[in-house]
Formats: C-alpha cells, sequence, structure tokens
C-alpha cells in the first residue's frame, strides 16, 4: 500500500477507538442492567404437591388439631400469636432472622430443623443410605429418649434417600442412632425451648409420608398437641433476609461505580490521544493473514498433545458443584459430600454417582473423563428434571 492509496491514519483511529469505546460500554450497561432473577421449584414446598413437595404435612397437622400457617418471612415471634412449632427445611436465615428465631426458642419455642448445614443442627457425623444399616428396628425403638415419640414406632421410618446422622450435644436427647451415638433425630433444649434436628426431609415429604411410620412421627414432632401453632417457612431465603436474591446493580459498591467512572473518563483521554495525528500518513506493512481453520487446527492439536485429562475432569466437576449450588440455593463452598447428600435426597440422584461426580479418584485417561462427562449429563438432566 502506497501513502497516496493509504487512508488518514488520524480518521481511522479514532473511529475504530469510537466504536470499541462503544462497544465496552454497551456491554458493561447490559450486563449492569441486568438483574438475578428465578423462582425456587416445588421440592420442599409446603405448599407443593409434587412427590418432594411437603403439603402433605401441613394437611396432616392441620387433621390432627393444629393451627397450621405457611410462610414465607418471619412473624414477630414475641406476639401472642407466636407459633410453638416452627418448621425449617432449609436454613437460609440471615443473622437478624436467626438471633429471633434462637430468642423465640430459649422463650419456649419449638425449631425443628432439617438442614444439615444449619446452624442450629448438632455436628455432622455420617450418612446413610437406609434406615435398616443402622440397627435392627427394635433396637432403634428401644435407644430413642425423645419425650415427644414416646410410644412411637421410631424404629419403622423409612427416610426416602437415607440422610445423615448427627453427634448429639452432652445432655440432649436423640433417636434413631447408629449405636456409637450418633443419630438421625436429636433434641437439644435451649433455654425454656427445644431444636429437633432431623438429618434430612426425606420422612416429611409427600412421597415419603405413606411408607413405614414416618407420619407418625413427623406429626408428633410438627404437632405434639391439638391446637398447637405450627409455622412452617418456605425453602428457600426469606422475604426481608439479607441473603436472599439481589440484583447486580445492588451487589455492587458505590465505590466500584466511582471506579468503574474513572475508567470510563480514562479511556475517553486514552482514546483521544491516539487519535491525533502529527505529520503525513506512514505506509505500514500488512501482516500475514493467518486462515481460521488453521488456527483451529493449531490449538486443537497442542491441547491433544497435553493429555492432562485429570485437568479436564477437574473443570467438569467445579462446573457440576456451581450447577448444583445454584439449583439447590446452597453456598458454593458446600462440602462435597454435603452436596451429594442434600441432592440425592431433593432430586433423587443416586447419592454414589452424585459423590463420584463430585469427588471421585483422579481421573488418568480418556475414556475416564468421557465416563465422568456422561455421568454428570445424567446428573444435570434429573436434576432440571426435578427443581
Amino acid at each position: 500500500m502506497t501513502a497516496s492509496s493509504a487512508p488518514p491514519r488520524g480518521a481511522g483511529s479514532l473511529v475504530g477507538w469510537a466504536l470499541a469505546g462503544a462497544g465496552a460500554l454497551v456491554t458493561v450497561l447490559a450486563v449492569v442492567a441486568i438483574g438475578g432473577g428465578g423462582s425456587d421449584g416445588p421440592a420442599l414446598s409446603p405448599t407443593s404437591d409434587a412427590p418432594l413437595g411437603t403439603s402433605a404435612m401441613v394437611a396432616l397437622a392441620g387433621e390432627l388439631g393444629a393451627d397450621a400457617d405457611v410462610s414465607d418471612s418471619l412473624p414477630d415471634l414475641g406476639s401472642e400469636d407466636a407459633p410453638a412449632v416452627v418448621v425449617v427445611f432449609l436454613d437460609l436465615l440471615d443473622d437478624d432472622q436467626r438471633d429471633a428465631l434462637e430468642d423465640w426458642v430459649t422463650a419456649g419455642g419449638v425449631l425443628v430443623v432439617t438442614d444439615p448445614a444449619s446452624q442450629f443442627t448438632p455436628p455432622f457425623a455420617e450418612e446413610f443410605t437406609r434406615i435398616d444399616d443402622l440397627a435392627p428396628p427394635s433396637r432403634l425403638s428401644a435407644a430413642c429418649d425423645i419425650d415427644a415419640l414416646a410410644g412411637v414406632d421410631v424404629g419403622g421410618i423409612e427416610p426416602r434417600n437415607g440422610g445423615v446422622l448427627y453427634e448429639p450435644d452432652p445432655g440432649a436427647s436423640s433417636c434413631v442412632d447408629n449405636g456409637s451415638g450418633d443419630a438421625y433425630i436429636v433434641a437439644t433444649d435451649r433455654g425454656e425451648g427445644t431444636v429437633v434436628a432431623v438429618g434430612g426431609a426425606g420422612m416429611m415429604v409427600n412421597a415419603a409420608l405413606a411408607e413405614g411410620e414416618n407420619a407418625p412421627v413427623v406429626s408428633a414432632l410438627v404437632a405434639p398437641e391439638e391446637g398447637a401453632r405450627l409455622l412452617v417457612l418456605e425453602p428457600g431465603p426469606l422475604a426481608g433476609s439479607s441473603t436472599g436474591r439481589r440484583s447486580l446493580r445492588e451487589l455492587i459498591p458505590a465505590g466500584v461505580w466511582r471506579a468503574i467512572l474513572q475508567l470510563a473518563v480514562a479511556f475517553v483521554v486514552y482514546a483521544v490521544w491516539r487519535s491525533r495525528r502529527l505529520g503525513r500518513p506512514v505506509p505500514e506493512p500488512a501482516p500475514s493473514p493467518i486462515a481460521g481453520s488453521e488456527l483451529v487446527a493449531a490449538v486443537g492439536t497442542l491441547l491433544d498433545r497435553s493429555r492432562s485429562p485429570g485437568h479436564a475432569a477437574d473443570l467438569l466437576r467445579r462446573d457440576l458443584r456451581r450447577f448444583l449450588g445454584d439449583h439447590l440455593g446452597v453456598p458454593p463452598d458446600t462440602p462435597a459430600d454435603v452436596l451429594a447428600a442434600l441432592a440425592a435426597e431433593r432430586t433423587g440422584v443416586d447419592q454414589a454417582a452424585l459423590q463420584t461426580a463430585l469427588g471421585g479418584p483422579p481421573v488418568t485417561d480418556d475414556q475416564e473423563l468421557a465416563a465422568l462427562a456422561a455421568t454428570i449429563d445424567r446428573i444435570r438432566e434429573e436434576v432440571l428434571a426435578h427443581v
């Protein structure tokens, strides 16, 4: 290209930087304008009639004479109409709501929690798949020392998809233990009230209440006496919770907005400076073009030669952890064993497959990598079908 046929350098640079700046600004504004959102599925919802919903538990409590109520917010627990029993399936409470429940329990309330990750539950000990694996039913019933379950055949419960066992605090009452002190149901006195920790909601979902002795045990926990006020909280962040879903605009601090403005001003100044042309146009040699197909082939060859299926497997597992965290509403740093137990409980996915997919043995060849990818695809399909 000669100097006479070359376009003015200043005009070309100005147009190019202007287009680049406009594109970047539109992208930033589009990302900022998009708010987070989504809707919770029916799993564990006390208004859902799906197999993993809990509407049957609410109806059962009502038939037994309890004054059952469902809410997505925490009422005034200090009023005369405060409930006597509160059920929390998924603990996504903020600090203020958790403190309010703590004070209410201390004053005489009964809190039933089925979330092993909750701060109200004792330390997590181990998982189980079948209740029969712990001990014979007769011994399970004989070892129960929770007053509310006196006379109830706790050895006949059948938690759906198993559950977890807790390490009871000294002085706590427990039921359904494994012979070593770890138990599925733990009742801990706090002041005048009690916190009942259940190792999962497997015996409270609609599909499980018709099995074994699940219904008598659940009714004894949530409707201990006729006329008792029962409050069942919707799973997920409650109204007014600081841990609820917020848009991206709300999550970005004011200081970050000021930094973005400063970067925008600096970009404009830099673009104007680069667009200045001093002197005549100078011809520049054009770089040799490289075909896009050749570049793709070269990158593919390098990746194939690297032979690192372990790295690829780690990426697949991290992506599955983020996927399960987003759809189950749990923090991304939840331990793999707890995440697998929660996912199996709420979706029916095989827990062993979940544990292998989330944190199995290292992948050493392409066949193992392909098998892991197929397992993760099946898990994604099952989760999307249930949650």
